[in-house]
């Protein structure tokens, strides 16, 4: 995903809408994002810059309709 397509997928929410970060679908559980950093990285050959969203503090297992959403 680049960060145009994260900024259309965000577009319409209100400003104040929580983020979190989804992860391991066969466990899922749901975790708060702790920065945003961009490194850049060697890609096919040529370096190239990526954003990484630090993973923050694990709040608990998925809910069952972000789940269903995420086709988990």
């Amino acid at each position: 995903m680049t960060a145009q397509e994260l900024i259309d997928e965000l577009e319409y929410l209100d400003p104040e809408t929580e983020v979190r970060f989804a992860s391991q679908p066969s466990w899922p559980f749901e975790y708060s994002i702790s920065e945003v950093v961009v490194a850049n990285v060697e890609k096919r050959g040529e370096e190239e810059e990526v954003a990484y969203l630090g993973e923050g503090r694990q709040i608990g297992y998925l809910p069952g309709k972000a789940k269903e959403e995420l086709g988990w």
